[in-house]
């Protein structure tokens, strides 16, 4: 070990937040019953207090009528226990709630604790009355659902989208949202702007596929005890600020240049150095103590007149890369940006990845190359990074039904062959060569612009260099790219942010991970 570095826990030595499926939250909320000697009513409060204080910031006015659609769980007990809450503060509200034989013990409670003037009852295929402009709370189904609502919920769902609600807050989840199991589009479904969910992420709302159902979600931490969290097995995991700051590296006063690693940028061909440029300058901010780029001839000027803080190996070619250089003097490999696919280019690629064994950041191009070879994954070494946007990964490793499938698949490539897959993405998922997926919690929309993924291809080359494991390099990767670029978007609008802009913004996030705020 050097005098650089303290010693880094493997990746599955790591605490991160847990992503439970639902019937592991059911069984957390009653051993927190039971372990806080509280009652469920007294943890319901808990979660509509939570609740009331975060939907009061989303009205902008005392004046919109609000109407609460309640079931006859839990789920409906919290949104009759925000209507509560919300009368007490002086806000219109509307309360209607599905009419049933079977409330829970919590839901007859609230409706108790409400005027019977309150209270509308209704059936799924009643016409409603539903005033326009309003804010409307979806509280009608939670985490129980694990299979399609009738299809006479469309009816609800219809007229809740047709009155023009000025925003739809859905409580845990949007009803009828299944989170555990693949979502179809025909399934009755609530389609809010923002979900409230309790305590940790739940699974089906990280993947794009079902962003038509809500806009964003936003955990609420309602005191759920967490020392019976780590009774619950799982693969997923959620990627925030404590995690990241707990294994990242503390320097040393007597570190030198060479102890940040030497990172090595290869790619590049006529009119696409600019990709280079992005990846090394990121490799460069992300703290490499060193970083050479490898392109054509056509690169050397661009590079050494944009970007001194590098140095320059060129191949004998003038626009492309036709020879592949040694890497064994190298701490961190990134390679495939901006490459191209040029017949000769590609071939010795193929030829020079197959004869090495130190682990590789593969983007862009090498993907795309590695994809027209027949058994390809056997070509990379072990613990290499595949960095696919969506369409690379299709290439890669064929179609999917769902993400649910497409998740499984990488995870069984990932384990099978002992690398790390990172799909690009809102939530950027990490599948890790243990068979972990790692979502990611930063990040925003304008970040889908032009060479970020060459930005994130020289942040983990450059982590690698400085020692972390590739699994490691990925997490935090992924996570300092996407907090770069939230905090970029203070300054600039998402519609004008640029790659280059999430580089400028490394070391704030750097300067954020040093902070407890």
């Amino acid at each position: 070990m050097s005098s650089f570095f303290y010693l880094l826990p493997l990746c599955k030595q790591m605490l991160f937040m847990k992503i439970l499926n639902s019937k592991q939250i059911k069984e957390w909320d009653q051993l927190t019953i039971k372990h806080q000697n509280i009652s469920s009513w007294d943890l319901m409060e808990r979660a509509v207090l939570k609740l009331t204080e975060n939907i009061v910031n989303d009205i902008p006015s005392k004046e919109l009528p609000i109407i609460i659609f309640c079931g006859k769980g839990n789920n409906g007990g919290d949104g009759l226990g925000v209507a509560r809450e919300l009368k007490k503060l002086g806000y219109k509200t509307l309360i209607y709630i599905m009419k049933s034989e079977n409330y829970s013990e919590d839901n007859l409670k609230n409706q108790q604790l409400l005027s019977s003037n309150d209270l509308h009852f209704f059936n799924v295929n009643e016409e409603l009355q539903l005033p326009e402009n309003s804010v409307i709370i979806d509280a009608i189904f939670g985490i129980g659902i694990n299979q399609p609502l009738h299809d006479d919920w469309n009816s609800v769902f219809n007229q809740i989208e047709e009155s023009n609600p000025t925003q739809i807050i859905s409580i845990d989840l949007p009803s009828g949202f299944i989170a555990d199991s693949p979502m179809q589009k025909y399934f009755p479904c609530c389609k809010s702007n923002k979900t409230y969910t309790f305590q940790v992420p739940k699974l089906g709302l990280l993947f794009p596929e079902n962003q038509i159902y809500t806009d964003e979600f936003i955990l609420l931490d309602i005191g759920l005890e967490q020392n019976v969290s780590n009774e619950f097995e799982t693969n997923y995991y959620f990627i925030q600020k404590n995690d990241v700051q707990k294994f990242l590296k503390k320097p040393s006063q007597f570190s030198h240049k060479g102890t940040f690693g030497h990172t090595l940028i290869i790619g590049g061909s006529l009119g696409k150095i600019g990709s280079i440029i992005l990846s090394a300058k990121a490799a460069l901010k992300t703290g490499s103590g060193l970083v050479t780029t490898y392109t054509p001839q056509c690169g050397l000027n661009i590079l050494q007149t944009n970007l001194i803080e590098s140095m320059s190996l060129t191949d004998d070619s003038e626009k492309q890369i036709e020879h592949f250089p040694e890497i064994k003097i190298y701490q961190g490999v990134a390679v495939g940006m901006g490459m191209g696919q040029h017949p000769t280019t590609e071939a010795n690629f193929i030829n020079w990845i197959k004869n090495q064994q130190q682990p590789l950041v593969i983007d862009a191009d090498a993907l795309n190359c590695l994809a027209n070879q027949k058994d390809c994954f056997t070509l990379i070494p072990q613990d290499s990074v595949l960095t696919p946007h969506p369409k690379e990964l299709q290439r890669l490793i064929g179609e999917w039904e769902n993400d649910f499938e497409k998740l499984e698949k990488v995870k069984k490539l990932a384990v099978f062959h002992q690398l790390t897959f990172i799909i690009k993405g809102f939530y950027t998922a990490v599948i890790t060569s243990e068979g972990k997926i790692y979502f990611n919690s930063t990040g925003n929309w304008g970040m889908a612009t032009a060479g970020s993924g060459d930005t994130l291809s020289g942040i983990i080359a450059s982590l690698i260099g400085q020692g972390y494991h590739s699994s490691e390099a990925s997490i935090l990767g992924v996570y300092l790219h996407g907090l770069a670029g939230d905090l970029a978007v203070n300054k600039i609008h998402p519609h004008s942010l640029i790659a280059s802009n999430i580089s400028d913004f490394i070391s704030e996030a750097y300067f954020y991970l040093d902070s407890n705020f």
